[in-house]
């Protein structure tokens, strides 16, 4: 079973951790800020106090004491700004930023702003997926050097930040831009392991990289992988569902005990071959937009080990296929952001060689 995992399983996540330990400049191109402009001109601050699409956007950067911070006219910020209409998109109305307190309406806007000027026509097209760029937000008060990132990314004309659009052209102040966005970008709250923790629709996934771990110790494990704040996971979870018809495939019953009884390299090859990576380690979140048809590398390593195929065709249904094919994978729910990673959840799991 999965006999050719053997010779590169133990690797991968060695590698893995080495590629997340990179600095993040390192891990992406560079985007380089423009030259200062003039400080006579007009900054974020006042076009956030001007603009009657931005009253609630002014309202939360009031109360949260960052409104000031955008006037600064020494800064270079980039500001993914929701409108009135976007913020109410994500549910949040003047009442809601009333009672919200400051301290995580502050956060919120810090994860929409950058301490640099990016505007939309220096993001990479592809084949770049996505550009990590840190925000001012400060998860960890004693680590003031980790910033959570955001990830903007460009199709075309079309610009994101994460897997939200960018739905306006830029807005140019003297202290950076202001690119409007679709809906709030939602900080992340937990890494993936916390996620799958708390998804009941995920106790297979769990108890299979249990049974992937026996054997491993620290951080070769998946479970630390998944706990590690710093890299950039992309992973296609299956659901109890898809895991229940592999076991159901197999002649096994439908319980994640019987995780146990399977061969540790064969889970760990299966887990592997879920995880996106670049020479066998994670580089990129692939986020929803940032996908498109063809072939992608997994934890397991490049060619000639096999590649998951991925189908655009239909961007609101993005079709997943392994090796084997038990049915084709959809995602049935997508961009899951963590601290460390994105996950899509699947209905079916991607098998890298026959069972």
């Amino acid at each position: 079973m999965l006999q050719i995992f053997k010779k590169y399983t133990h690797l991968l996540l060695l590698a893995a951790l080495l590629t997340s330990l990179l600095p993040a400049c390192n891990e992406i191109p560079e985007v380089e800020d423009l030259p200062k402009p003039d400080t006579s001109g007009i900054t974020i601050k006042k076009i956030i106090e001007t603009d009657p699409n931005y009253t609630l956007l002014k309202a939360a950067a009031t109360k949260s004491g960052l409104l000031a911070y955008y006037g600064n006219v020494s800064s270079t910020l980039t500001l993914f700004a929701p409108d009135d209409a976007a913020f109410l998109r994500s549910g949040v109305n003047i009442d809601v930023i009333n009672a919200l307190p400051a301290a995580q309406l502050a956060a919120i806007l810090q994860y929409h702003t950058l301490a640099q000027t990016v505007p939309g026509a220096s993001v990479p097209d592809l084949p770049t997926p996505n550009v990590q760029l840190p925000t001012l937000l400060q998860p960890l008060a004693d680590q003031p050097l980790f910033k959570l990132s955001a990830f903007p990314s460009r199709r075309g004309n079309a610009g994101y930040v994460n897997n939200i659009p960018v739905t306006a052209a830029d807005q140019v102040a003297v202290n950076g831009v202001i690119r409007p966005v679709y809906a709030i970008v939602a900080p992340p709250q937990a890494t993936l392991k916390g996620l799958i923790a708390a998804d009941t629709s995920l106790s297979f996934l769990r108890a299979a990289i249990t049974r992937a771990d026996e054997g491993s110790e620290g951080l070769a494990k998946f479970d630390s992988l998944l706990n590690y704040p710093f890299p950039n996971l992309t992973l296609m979870a299956p659901n109890n569902n898809g895991f229940r018809r592999l076991l159901t495939y197999m002649g096994l019953p439908a319980d994640p005990a019987v995780f146990a009884m399977l061969p540790v390299q064969t889970v760990r090859g299966i887990i592997a071959f879920h995880f996106f990576g670049t020479n066998g380690a994670p580089v990129y979140r692939y986020f929803t937009p940032n996908l498109v048809s063809g072939n992608y590398e997994t934890l397991i390593g490049p060619a000639p080990m096999p590649p998951v195929v991925v189908d655009m065709t239909n961007p609101l249904d993005p079709v997943l296929n392994g090796v084997v094919w038990l049915a084709k994978a959809h995602m049935v729910r997508k961009d899951v952001h963590g601290v460390n990673g994105v996950m899509h959840v699947i209905d079916q799991v991607l098998l890298p060689q026959p069972l």
